[in-house]
C-alpha cells in the first residue's frame, strides 16, 4: 500500500527550547475518515475531508492516499452521508487499510447567518485519533469565521457579502485550530523511549 507523504517536514514550535511534541507510540501510518457531519449542509464533511488529511499528513503521519479511501466510501455505497462509515468500528478499519490509526472527525458547524445588523460565518471541528484497538490517543477542536455587526451605512454591504461568502473559505482555519495540538507521529528520536507499562492483571 502507497502512502500519501506528508507535505510538511520541518515545523517547529517557537519558544524558549521547545521542539515537537511527539505521540511516542508505534503509530506511523493512518487512515483519515471523511468527517462526520452534523451541519445543515450535506456536503460540508466532504468539502473538509481533504483540510484534515493535510493537516494530519503536516504532523508526519503517513496517510493513505484519498483516492484510495473515497474508492472505499464508493465501494460502500457511502456516497451520500459520510456518517455511514461507522458501520465499521476503528479495529476493521486499522485492518482493512493496514495502518496503525484512524482519524475520526465531526464538523459541528457549517453555518452562515445574516440578520442585517449581525452577520456571521462559523466552521467549527472536532476530531480523535484512535490506535488501531480503539484507545483515543488524543482528541482536539477547532474553529474559524466571521463575524460583525456593521454600521447602518454599511449594514446593506455587509449582508450582501455574508450572504455570497462561502463557509469553506474559513475550513482551512478550523482545520488548523483543531489539529494544532495533534503531536507528531512515532518517538521523539532525541528521547529515550519508555518501556511498555505491564498490564495490570
Amino acid at each position: 500500500m502507497r502512502f500519501l507523504v506528508p507535505a510538511f517536514l520541518a515545523v517547529f514550535a517557537i519558544g524558549c527550547g521547545s521542539s515537537r511534541v511527539y505521540l511516542n507510540r508505534d503509530v506511523a501510518t493512518a487512515v483519515v475518515l471523511a468527517p462526520l457531519n452534523e451541519s445543515p449542509d450535506t456536503q460540508a464533511g466532504w468539502k473538509m475531508w481533504p483540510y484534515v488529511e493535510d493537516r494530519v499528513a503536516s504532523r508526519g503521519y503517513r496517510i493513505v492516499p484519498h483516492a484510495e479511501v473515497q474508492k472505499f466510501y464508493e465501494d460502500k455505497k457511502y456516497t451520500g452521508d459520510p456518517g455511514q462509515i461507522s458501520e465499521f468500528s476503528t479495529e476493521e478499519l486499522a485492518k482493512i487499510f493496514n495502518v496503525d490509526a484512524v482519524v475520526w472527525s465531526k464538523v459541528v458547524s457549517w453555518d452562515k447567518k445574516t440578520l442585517g445588523i449581525y452577520n456571521s460565518i462559523e466552521v467549527k471541528l472536532e476530531a480523535e485519533l484512535h490506535d488501531r484497538n480503539r484507545e483515543i490517543l488524543w482528541k482536539g477542536e477547532g474553529q474559524d469565521g466571521y463575524s460583525s455587526a456593521p454600521s447602518s451605512k454599511s449594514i446593506f454591504s455587509s449582508f450582501v457579502g455574508t450572504a455570497v461568502a462561502d463557509p469553506e473559505k474559513y475550513a482551512p482555519g478550523a482545520a488548523m485550530n483543531c489539529f494544532g495540538s495533534l503531536p507528531w507521529a512515532g518517538w521523539d528520536p532525541k528521547a529515550p523511549r519508555e518501556p511498555a507499562p505491564v498490564p495490570v492483571k
